[in-house]
């Protein structure tokens, strides 16, 4: 019984699999994409059966997959192939949510009549007509709701359909861990477990008042009664209304420097988020790379699993994950920024126990810094870490701007992240 009948599409080793759909070569052979980086950055399944592994270095990839045919990473096809996958969900339903670049939900619900078919047939539908299309095999989930939908398209990868009636769940969740749930990362799931909560159905056996008591939090309640095969999620929650994306780039003088491109990818962080302020939007994906003097690329996309426009919350996620894209020695002539996942949702998603509400209680702070930089220039108040990059593109100009002065370096203010010119 499918009260709402909700599918999630998930492209089966997506880069891999379209780098093997662009040159027939490459076809049931193991292919590694991440060449422009040293290290992998997706696997086709023959690879991984391999033993390989995204983010073995191609050292290790070779020691342990001698046969790998490791290609540079090539977005602007990635990204084609995603609105491609889009517009062919989209001839079956309007209700589509596009979540990320090799996954979508799609909302069936009532067409039976309309294609004299049930709806795991229209699933199973739906999902031949992409692997005809775009030549590459999917993980489809059919549910009752996105949360169950998620995760049952995971459950018989590669080229899998897996339909999970309301009837089916609680079967379906016995065996599985709390944190393989779409929403419960690893130290939410350890909470949770120290809790008790060991298993999905650990969880969704629950009550109400137990959930009171432990202060759980409105995004856990909503997978809570997902679990229980409820709706509490719309397709575009998380991502309410997906508007499209923002993109910030500038090309400098080649550098090898660390923290000089760290600082160049600081501005462009700050760029993007201020144009989705002013626009009300925010972003659950942000995706930075690195630019070489040979032009190539090198990239990540981050998840923060909340939606956002604080450019402090992505610049801790990019100092993190930066080393895993940059090469010392390496010449880099620019950087990029991409905000993706957009969503005019006001609200912030906290986590189980609020934590991440720090975001909205300094909501008031970036207002603020908004409202300096629009009355006195851009750039009056800025983060400390963008601080070489600005420098380095004001002094660029070749007519001055108006402007009040700059303090040097060492004198700069630092507010939570925050450099001010005064």
């Amino acid at each position: 019984m499918y009260p709402r009948a909700i599918l999630h599409m998930d492209g089966d080793s997506f880069f891999a699999s379209v780098e093997q759909a662009l040159d027939w070569r490459l076809r049931g052979k193991p292919v590694v994409t991440g060449a422009e980086r040293g290290a992998a950055t997706a696997l086709s399944y023959e690879a991984k059966r391999k033993g390989a592994r995204r983010g073995m270095t191609l050292r290790e990839i070779k020691a342990v997959c001698p046969d790998a045919i490791v290609v540079p990473s090539n977005y602007t096809a990635y990204s084609i192939y995603a609105h491609r996958m889009y517009r062919i969900v989209r001839k079956f339903t309007s209700e589509v949510e596009e979540y990320s670049i090799d996954e979508c939900f799609a909302d069936i619900t009532g067409l039976t009549k309309k294609y004299e078919k049930t709806y795991e047939e229209i699933g199973e539908m739906i999902k031949r007509q992409l692997e005809q299309d775009l030549g590459i095999t999917f993980g489809v989930g059919l549910a009752p709701n996105k949360t169950l939908a998620k995760v049952a398209s995971a459950r018989n990868k590669p080229a899998g359909f897996t339909p999970l009636p309301k009837e089916k769940i609680a079967e379906f969740l016995r065996d599985l861990p709390i944190g393989a749930i779409w929403g419960v990362g690893f130290s939410t799931a350890m909470q949770l477990e120290r809790l008790g909560i060991r298993t999905a159905l650990d969880f969704a056996k629950k009550d109400r008042a137990w959930l009171r008591e432990k202060r759980i939090s409105l995004p856990y309640q909503k997978i809570w009664a997902e679990l229980n095969g409820g709706f509490a999620r719309n397709l575009g929650e998380d991502g309410d209304e997906r508007i499209g994306s923002i993109l910030k780039t500038h090309t400098f003088k080649p550098t090898r420097d660390r923290e000089y491109l760290l600082s160049q990818l600081s501005a462009n962080l700050e760029a993007a988020c201020a144009k989705a302020r002013r626009h009300r939007v925010k972003a659950r994906f942000c995706r930075f790379y690195l630019k070489t003097q040979a032009f190539t690329y090198a990239g990540i996309t981050l998840d923060l699993q909340v939606s956002l426009s604080d450019p402090r919350e992505f610049l801790r996620a990019i100092q993190t994950r930066f080393d895993d894209v940059y090469e010392p020695g390496e010449l880099y002539r620019a950087t990029g920024i991409g905000l993706y996942a957009l969503t005019n949702n006001d609200s912030v998603t906290p986590d189980l126990f609020g934590t991440s509400l720090r975001v909205a209680r300094e909501a008031s702070l970036i207002g603020a810094i908004d409202r300096m930089n629009h009355k006195y220039g851009r750039h009056t108040v800025f983060l400390g870490e963008s601080f070489d990059a600005i420098t380095d593109h004001e002094s660029s100009r070749k007519e001055p701007r108006l402007m009040l002065p700059v303090h040097q370096k060492k004198k700069t203010i630092s507010i939570p992240h925050l450099g001010i010119a005064h």
